[in-house]
C-alpha cells in the first residue's frame, strides 16, 4: 500500500527547513554579491530544490509497503527500485513521534529500528494515522499471529490516504495495562534546568536579538550615553541585573519544561515505555530480553546535584537526527539513587550493587605515569606559536602548566570514581574522571571479552578489561588498571558464558 497522501507536504516541509539557511545566505545576506561561487550557487540551489520537489511527488507514487508471514516488505526507489524485507523478529525498538507538523494534521510517525546496520537498518513511516501506527505496533509484537491484509486492512484509495482500520475495541499496544515508575515532578524540573544548563541557551539569542534589531538602534554616541548611565547608577545595574537573571532562569526553566514536562516512564510484564514530550511528542518502546545492557552517565554538574542519566543499550542504533535526547535514554536527570531503583524495577534481573570494589593504590600511580600525548601535543604547539592572550607574555608554558593540572586531576578522579564487582551472571562498574560512568551488563549479553597489558601495567601487576555487546555499532567498555589476579579471574568467569546461553534455551 502507499504512504499517507500528507508524506508529500511532510517531505516538502522537511525540504524548507533543511534548506532555509542556505537559501538565506545565497538569496538574503548575499543577494548583491558577484563571487561566482554566490552566483553559480543560486543557479544550483534553486535546481536541486526543484529536482527534489519533483522526486517528493513521484516517490510518493511509487514506494510502497505491505507486510506478509510476519515480514514487512518495503519497496523505494524512482529511478532505481530497492526492496527490503525485515522480518518482524529483528524489530528491537519502536519509536514514535508526534511533532507540530503531526499535531496540526491530527497524525503521526513511526520507525522499527532494527539490529541491521547499513541503509536497511530501520523502517520508517514519516506520516500516518495514529490508529494506523496503534495497529503497527500491535502487528509486530511477538506472538500476534499474522493478519492477511485483504483482512486487516480495506482498499484503499490513494485519493483519500489510509483509513481507519482499527476499531476501537482493539486499543493500541501502549494503552495496556502498565506500571508507572517516574514522572517528573516541579522541583525535579528545576534541578533539570539548572544542570542543563538551559537557562544558558538564551545568551546567543540575545545577541541575535542584538544584531537583527541594530538597524534601528540610535546613534552609537547615544548608546554610549545610556550604557554611561547604567554603569553610574549602582542601583538601575542591579536591577537590570536581576531581570536578566529571572529572564534566563524562567527560560530555562520553560524549555526544560517543554523538553521533559511530560515525561512518563513504564513498563508491562515485556516491554519499557518512554513517553516524553510537551509540543514535540514522542513514544519509545524495547522488549525488556532484548536489553544488552545498563549505561549511567554523571556529568561534573549533575554528581554536585546527585542526578544521573541511564542509557538503556540495545542491537538496534536508535534514531536522534534531529539532537533530541536519547530516545532509549530514561530521564537524563534522575537522582542516583532513584536510578538505582528504578533500574530494579524495570529490570528484575539486574542488580545494582552500591557496595563496589575500589583499585589498589599501586593502580593509582599506573595512571599517573602513564604519557599523556594530549598534554605533550598541545605543548609543543603552544611551544612553536606561543600565543600572548591578554598580551600576557610567556603565557604559554602558564597554559601547559594549566592543562597538565587537568589531566593529573582528571586520573586522581578516575582512580577514586574506579569501582567494579563481578557477581554470578553480571558485571558492574564505575569509571571516569571528571564525568564518570557506570556500565552494567550480564554475562550472557556480552559477545567478547578480552584483556591487555602494556609495559608499564606490566610493572605494576595490572590489566585492562574490555567488553563487547552486541549493538549498532558495537558497545565497547574498558576499565583500566585492575589487579593482574583480578583480571585474569573475570576472563576464568566469561568462560563460563555457555552457562548462561544453555539456560536460556
Amino acid at each position: 500500500m502507499r504512504y499517507h497522501p500528507l508524506t508529500i507536504p511532510f517531505r516538502i516541509y522537511q525540504l524548507v527547513k533543511n534548506s532555509l539557511f542556505i537559501g538565506l545566505i545565497l538569496f538574503v545576506f548575499n543577494k548583491d554579491s558577484e563571487f561566482w561561487l554566490m552566483e553559480y550557487g543560486r543557479y544550483a540551489f534553486v535546481i536541486l530544490v526543484l529536482w527534489r520537489l519533483i522526486y517528493i511527488v513521484a516517490a510518493w507514487f511509487v514506494e510502497k509497503y505491505e507486510w506478509k508471514d510476519r515480514t514487512f516488505h518495503v519497496y523505494k526507489g524512482v529511478f532505481t527500485k530497492h526492496t527490503s524485507t525485515i522480518p518482524f523478529s529483528r524489530i528491537q525498538n519502536v519509536t514514535r513521534k508526534t511533532t507540530v507538523f503531526h499535531k496540526l494534521v491530527g497524525l503521526t510517525s513511526l520507525t522499527f529500528e532494527t539490529a541491521m546496520d547499513g541503509e536497511d537498518d530501520s523502517i520508517h513511516f514519516e506520516v500516518l494515522t495514529k490508529k494506523h501506527a496503534d495497529y503497527l505496533i500491535e502487528l509486530v509484537q511477538p506472538g500476534k499471529e499474522n493478519t492477511p491484509i485483504e483482512e486487516s486492512e480495506p482498499e484503499v484509495d490513494p485519493s483519500i490516504g489510509e483509513q481507519e482500520i482499527v476499531g476501537e475495541e482493539q486499543g493500541p499496544a501502549q494503552e495496556k495495562s502498565r506500571t508507572i515508575h517516574f514522572t517528573p515532578q516541579r522541583k525535579d524540573l528545576v534541578k533539570a534546568s539548572f544542570t542543563s544548563l538551559s537557562f544558558l541557551a538564551i545568551i546567543p539569542i540575545v545577541f541575535g536579538v542584538i544584531d537583527y534589531v541594530e538597524p534601528l538602534l540610535p546613534d552609537q554616541d547615544e548608546v554610549e550615553g545610556i550604557f554611561n548611565v547604567l554603569l553610574h547608577s549602582t542601583w538601575l545595574l542591579f536591577g537590570l541585573i536581576v531581570v536578566a537573571i529571572i529572564i534566563a532562569v524562567v527560560f530555562g526553566f520553560v524549555r526544560t519544561f517543554i523538553r521533559f514536562g511530560k515525561y512518563e516512564i513504564s513498563s508491562d510484564t515485556r516491554y519499557i515505555y518512554i513517553d516524553r514530550g510537551v509540543l514535540d511528542e514522542s513514544y519509545f518502546a524495547i522488549e525488556k530480553r532484548k536489553v544488552q545492557g545498563l549505561e549511567i552517565n554523571q556529568t561534573f554538574i549533575k554528581r554536585l546535584f546527585g542526578l544521573a542519566e541511564v542509557k538503556l543499550i540495545s542491537s538496534a542504533s536508535p534514531n536522534n537526527s534531529d539532537g533530541s535526547v536519547n530516545v532509549n535514554s530514561l530521564y537524563p536527570f534522575l537522582p542516583i539513587h532513584e536510578a538505582y531503583q528504578l533500574i530494579e524495577e524495570l529490570l528484575p534481573t539486574y542488580k545494582v550493587h552500591t557496595e563496589l570494589e575500589r583499585l589498589p593504590r599501586k593502580s593509582l600511580w599506573v595512571k599517573l605515569l602513564r604519557p599523556s600525548w594530549v598534554w605533550m601535543i598541545a605543548t609543543i604547539g603552544l611551544f612553536y606559536f606561543k600565543p600572548e592572550p591578554f598580551n600576557i607574555e610567556q603565557a604559554w608554558w602558564i597554559l601547559s602548566i594549566v592543562l597538565l593540572i587537568l589531566v593529573v586531576l582528571n586520573r586522581i578522579l578516575d582512580y577514586i570514581h574506579t569501582r567494579y564487582i563481578v557477581t554470578t551472571d553480571q558485571i558492574q562498574w564505575w569509571h571516569g574522571g571528571l564525568t564518570s560512568r557506570m556500565f552494567i551488563t550480564k554475562r550472557r549479553n556480552m559477545i567478547e571479552m578480552s584483556y591487555s597489558q602494556n609495559r608499564l601495567q606490566r610493572m605494576f601487576h595490572v590489566a585492562s578489561i574490555t567488553t563487547m555487546n552486541r549493538s549498532v555499532p558495537a558497545h565497547i567498555e574498558t576499565i583500566q588498571d585492575l589487579p593482574l589476579p583480578y583480571a585474569l579471574g573475570m576472563e576464568n568467569w566469561y568462560l563460563k558464558r555457555h552457562e548462561d546461553v544453555q539456560v536460556e534455551g
